[in-house]
């Protein structure tokens, strides 16, 4: 059978323009398909009915089904199903299968009802050009093949509607013509060899006097080559006077009869037109004159002449960019919205905001404008910066930059597109209200994951560290791009960042790498943690923390404690502090601020009455009232609060709150009147504080830099240098020193961004990225969701089996063993709900051994009976690497997420902690890559990528003395199945030498059955499978954990498949296999799982 993989899929092209605002895969009888693939010396077969082409027979039922590829060929009308695979000439190796559906619209009718007659070479078509289908490899056109029965369509010309003989009989007739032995053909008139070109059209002969006026008005000597060549041997003069022309015309007006029209015969002929017009529309085209393409315009406030000198443009950039073409051509488009225009330095650049349609019509969201703060010192003015305008995205917004020069693109799928933008956003834990708000940190354009991690592993590697490779990574990323580095380094390398950094660095640079590694919620409550643990407690942190984030980062901040150390923050919070400070804490934790936009000033003059009973104008103070108001009310309201209070009082809140207050209280409730009034002039506050004098706070630095970085840095310089008339980054310059104060000043945006080196720049490359369509893979399990199912019959029958003495295995089997993964878990919980008593328990009890495992398995979620698994492989003495193999190196992304919560849900510990302390060396990494679950799973391959990996690949195993292991971790973990197979091809031209057999060789232990396994599973799983159940049953012994789980986990999804496999590879049944290594209900309950109970009778 030819192997997969070894061969490039063919790729199919319609060659045809897209049609504007019809989809891409709209085309029409006279389009020609071509499909070509980049692996030489290859043959192509394709069918159109939908069904698998098959190389090796043509012909299924009598017809021909399956085509073997030799030119460019059209379709018949209707949806059309192309399928096409490549095969090497000797017939080992074969390509994936390629699909493609077009619909194809009937613009004739065709001579021949079947197909082959349609498929014709574009190659003798004398309407196209040879270069527009000519293969890549020498694949000869259809029309060449000896022997076809392809029939050409003919491409009538309109000379074709009128007959020969009636063009010839003007001619031929005339009494002007000297030599009657001329005669005239087709289009083109011979006379003695002279070549007469007839200009195409229906001619309508008169044919009197001499005369003949065709279609166009014109008589024959007006046409080129009939005023009466000199030395033709022909003449024919046209040379009658008016007053013959009108006796001529005089008479033939007298011949003709005059028909007497009634009004009746009016009316009959207009409901007839009528009707024509209705059963069939007229189609009218407008010829529209495009606008001349200049250097530039004259401007001068022609605003007509501008747009046309936009429209040029743009066409000639659609015609000379392929990519912009395909990606400006492809969306449907709804109106413009909005439009906006401005200046930079060297350019122009005009915004088109345009409707999407499907969505809500709403223009692109504009900045809010800042609220009317109290009036404070203006600072110095800066230089005005042009605005900041978002990418180019035709899902909301289209970009025209004019006069730079066209910058070349690369098209990428939509998945990559969305992750990017997401990934280029500010994280929405960052947002903040009131005012304008503008971070520092900005993402960073470049940005490529897999790129940083190389660049973070070789920085950390070997003896020393390079720190400038480390700032200039993570002091340049935004924190969505931080996240995907981290998650990227432990997927490719296996390896934890944050620890990696820990052992490579100290001090105060390496908290603020840590910190930037951390998820902000993460962070946030990292540092409450570390307020509050051990001696005393850090309450300015708590403050600073508490006291300052909104409603939505504080329920952030309290799902992430929970999360990372099982405890609720607030109770955390309540065992370490106490008195008033506490309950203002409390008070904040709940995130239960009103976040209206709008205040009642009558309300407002309430609160500071209130506010006024409760402190100053009371003996003592009432610390609750204060509490509630100034925690529970919005920020609009508290403004209006303050400025009432202040007519109330000759002191302001802050004054009254220090006078009535004092200890970390007051330090709370002031950090809240601060926050109110002037957020960023708070920070700037704090930064100071934090620097001035002898010694450093470092943690409260880190804390706001990290923090407020991507927020709103930019109003806090600003408001640091008006307030302390120096720039914050000449502060951090005197306070601080080394990486530490390199790292700070690259977030605060004091630092110069790195430039990448042309080596860089060449690394990165630009990709080669292509879509493939690859096979739908039929699945089948074996067990199917019972038809007639009755929860409650079915928890009576269980009921039944095992009460009393004995167990009646046999009516367990008959329920569990044919009913669908939903159905047992709906009986699990009705046998509770009915008999209050769990039904694994029941069986736990009743049954013994392998059955007894086989059962309470099919009571479980896949997710539960995976980590349940895994728990039991990690269990005691010693670990089953086989089991964790197969598990983690077989499970989808979202299988994995699943496993890895009910682990930690039901075990009550995190799986990759558990997986870390039981295994080692490069098997430990290859697991945790896998649990990180962040393998791609789209259908784009990047060639460029899958050449330099196969490369690498070579250089770490073959080509190297030692393997590297690391570099294949790299590339089986963090690609997508399609991008392996591509490199699996590139590898094996690269090497000759198959990758399987490369790790077979290379590697041994746990780690080549984990690389092996992941290979399997990229080429097939159920062949992977079949090799699994082969594993478990040979030689002596039968591994039945394995055999059990295999057998449960894959009867439902592609069990039939597998049997298939099974028989193919190892030349026997899979029940007669499980029949003779198994026994009594043990073997039942398998073999009627496996879709094999004519065994049990045997």
């Amino acid at each position: 059978m030819p192997s997969a993989g070894g061969v490039y899929p063919p790729v199919i092209n319609a060659l045809r323009r897209t049609a504007s605002g019809k989809p891409g895969n709209f085309i029409d009888t006279s389009t020609y398909i071509q499909i070509d693939t980049e692996t030489p010396d290859c043959r192509i077969f394709f069918s159109t009915d939908g069904s698998k082409p098959n190389p090796f027979q043509l012909k299924s039922g009598g017809r021909e089904s399956t085509f073997r590829y030799k030119g460019p060929f059209t379709l018949k009308g209707g949806k059309r199903t192309l399928k096409t695979i490549a095969v090497t000439r000797d017939g080992l190796k074969e390509s994936n299968v390629v699909t493609k559906t077009f619909q194809v619209e009937d613009t004739g009718t065709p001579t021949d009802d079947d197909f082959e007659e349609q498929y014709e070479s574009a190659l003798n078509d004398s309407h196209r050009s040879e270069s527009d289908f000519r293969p890549k490899y020498s694949q000869r056109p259809a029309s060449a093949a000896s022997g076809s029965k392809v029939k050409r369509r003919e491409y009538k010309s309109m000379n074709s509607l009128v007959p020969k003989q009636s063009q010839m009989q003007v001619w031929s007739e005339s009494p002007r013509v000297e030599n009657n032995s001329h005669r005239y053909d087709g289009n083109t008139a011979a006379y003695s060899g002279h070549s007469v070109q007839i200009p195409d059209g229906p001619f309508n002969p008169t044919n009197y006097s001499g005369t003949q006026v065709n279609f166009w008005g014109v008589a024959p000597n007006s046409i080129p080559g009939l005023s009466g060549a000199v030395g033709s041997g022909y003449s024919l003069p046209y040379g009658h006077t008016d007053t013959e022309l009108g006796y001529m015309t005089n008479n033939m007006l007298q011949s003709v009869e005059q028909p007497k029209v009634t009004m009746s015969d009016l009316r009959r002929l207009i409901q007839e037109e009528s009707e024509k017009l209705t059963a069939r529309p007229a189609v009218v085209e407008y010829i529209t004159k495009e606008p001349e393409l200049h250097p530039e315009s004259k401007g001068s406030g022609d605003w007509k002449g501008q747009i046309d000198h936009i429209y040029a443009h743009l066409l000639d950039r659609c015609q000379s960019n392929p990519s912009f073409r395909r990606q400006i051509g492809q969306p449907p488009l709804g109106k413009i919205m909005s439009a906006d225009f401005d200046e930079e330095d060297h350019s122009f650049l005009l915004t088109i905001g345009i409707a999407k349609p499907g969505c809500e019509n709403r223009a692109p969201p504009q900045k809010p404008k800042p609220k009317v703060q109290p009036p404070s010192p203006k600072p110095p003015p800066e230089p005005a910066k042009p605005p900041t305008k978002p990418s180019l995205s035709l899902k909301a917004l289209a970009k025209v930059s004019m006069v730079k020069p066209p910058v070349k693109t690369t098209t990428k799928p939509k998945e990559m597109v969305e992750k990017e933008e997401k990934l280029k956003k500010r994280d929405p834990f960052f947002e903040t209200e009131e005012y304008e708000a503008e971070g520092t940190l900005k993402p960073w354009p470049a940005f490529n994951a897999e790129y940083d991690c190389e660049k973070l592993r070789k920085a950390m590697k070997g003896i020393g560290t390079d720190e400038k490779a480390i700032i200039n990574i993570l002091g340049y990323r935004n924190s969505n791009q931080r996240q995907e580095v981290v998650k990227m380094f432990k997927t490719m390398f296996g390896k934890d960042l944050v620890k990696e950094l820990e052992g490579e660095l100290s001090g105060n640079f390496r908290s603020c790498c840590k910190a930037l590694c951390l998820p902000p919620d993460n962070y946030d409550a990292s540092e409450i943690k570390r307020a509050i643990k051990g001696l005393g407690t850090d309450e300015d942190a708590l403050i600073e923390i508490l006291c300052t984030r909104t409603n939505a980062q504080i329920k952030a901040i309290n799902a992430a404690y929970s999360r990372e150390y099982n405890k609720e923050m607030e109770k955390d919070v309540v065992d370490d502090t106490s008195g008033n400070f506490k309950k203002l804490l409390v008070a904040q934790i709940q995130g239960n601020r009103d976040e209206s936009p709008k205040f009642d000033r009558t309300a407002a003059q309430e609160d500071a009455q209130a506010l006024f009973k409760a402190g100053e104008g009371k003996w003592g103070t009432e610390e609750s009232v204060f509490n509630m108001i100034l925690c529970q009310r919005s920020f609009p309201h508290l403004r209006a609060v303050f400025e009432e209070y202040g007519k109330l009082s000759k002191k302001t809140i802050e004054e009254a709150i220090k006078s009535e207050f004092s200890g970390d209280i007051k330090d709370g409730l002031l950090t809240v009147v601060r926050v109110i009034r002037d957020k960023p002039g708070y920070f700037a506050a704090k930064l100071q504080k934090a620097m001035k004098g002898l010694g450093t706070d470092d943690n409260a630095v880190v804390r706001i830099v990290v923090s407020r970085s991507e927020c709103d840095m930019v109003q806090i310089k600003r408001a640091f240098e008006t307030e302390f008339k120096k720039p914050l980054g000449n502060w951090i310059k005197d306070d601080t020193s080394g990486d530490y104060k390199e790292i700070i000043l690259a977030l605060v945006g004091d630092r110069p961004a790195p430039v990448p080196s042309a080596e860089e720049a060449e690394a990165q490359g630009e990709p080669e990225l292509e879509e493939i369509e690859e096979e739908h893979i039929q699945r089948d399990g074996t067990l199917k969701p019972f038809e007639n199912f009755n929860v409650n019959a079915d928890c009576e029958a269980l009921k039944k089996a095992m009460k009393g003495l004995g167990t009646d295995e046999d009516a367990i089997i008959s329920v569990l063993g044919h009913r669908s993964t939903a159905q047992r878990l709906d009986i699990v919980k009705t046998y509770k709900t009915m008999f209050g008593k769990d039904l694994i328990a029941e069986l736990k009890s009743e049954l013994s051994g392998n059955f007894s495992h086989t059962v309470t398995s099919l009571c479980k979620s896949p997710a539960e009976r995976d980590a349940d698994e895994l728990r039991k492989a990690m269990k005691g003495l010693g670990t089953d690497e086989g089991c964790l193999i197969e598990i983690l190196c077989t499970r989808s992304n979202a299988e994995l997420d699943e496993i890895c919560k009910q682990f930690q849900t039901r075990h009550g510990k995190k799986l990759e902690e558990a997986i870390i302390s039981e295994t080692s060396g490069h098997l430990k990494r290859l697991l945790v890559s896998m649990l990180q679950a962040n393998r791609p799973e789209g259908n784009t391959i990047d060639r460029r990528k899958a050449r330099n990996d196969a490369k690498a690949l070579s250089e770490a195993g073959e080509k190297k003395f030692g393997t590297d292991e690391s570099r294949f971790n790299v590339i089986l973990c963090s690609r997508s199945f399609p991008q392996l197979r591509a490199t699996f091809a590139e590898y094996e031209k690269l090497t000759g030498k198959d990758i399987a057999k490369s790790i077979e060789s290379e590697m041994s232990g746990d780690l080549k059955n984990g690389f092996l396994t992941i290979v399997g599973c990229i080429r097939s799983e159920a062949t992977q499978f079949a090799k699994t159940f082969y594993d478990s049953m040979h030689g002596l012994g039968t591994n039945d954990d394995s055999l059990i789980r295999t057998v449960v986990s894959r009867c439902e999804i592609d069990m039939v498949q597998i049997k298939q496999h099974f028989e193919q590879n190892y030349k026997q049944p899979l029940g007669k296999y499980i029949k003779d290594d198994t026994s009594g209900d043990y073997c039942k309950i398998l073999l009627t799982l496996v879709g094999e109970e004519s065994y049990i009778k045997k």
